[in-house]
């Protein structure tokens, strides 16, 4: 197979299954969220009330996509929407008290999850791998952006 291929497959397989274990275990410890939720909540966490433009473009995704992870969001009560007081058109998204609350533990769920699939790598290909997909990032934004 050519290393452009299998770099192609490996990324979407890890992709994949990255979420997977993710997924797996916010389950194993009652956490209601998809990784894709929890993705948005975490955004929110760090940057404060955002937008759902703001979050489309930073979770690079689609506004349908955000609108219906804000909904279910919203639904469990980890977020709510409110009319921006500088331009009545736009609908801010922010967390709400329960959502607020529930940041620590989900974190640290998050990032146990994340050091348990990562566990066995040494540091170095780890931060190898890291310099790799940023580049991959970065020349894959150039390309879009032609």
């Amino acid at each position: 197979m050519l290393l452009s291929k299998k770099i192609g497959v490996y990324l979407n397989q890890a992709h994949f299954l990255f979420k997977q274990c993710f997924l797996s275990e916010l389950v194993a410890n009652n956490v209601d969220l998809t990784p894709e939720q929890y993705l948005l909540i975490d955004l929110l966490w760090d940057e404060g009330p955002l937008t759902q433009q703001e979050i489309a473009i930073q979770m690079q995704k689609d506004k349908n996509s955000i609108t219906k992870l804000i909904d279910g969001l919203q639904r469990k009560g980890y977020v709510v929407r409110k009319i921006d007081s500088d331009d009545r058109r736009k609908n801010m998204v922010h967390v709400t008290a329960m959502g607020q609350g529930k940041k620590q533990e989900i974190t640290r769920i998050a990032i146990d999850a994340a050091d348990k699939i990562l566990s066995g790598i040494p540091e170095e290909e780890l931060i190898c791998a890291t310099e790799v997909l940023s580049k991959l990032n970065k020349k894959m934004k150039k390309l879009l952006q032609k």
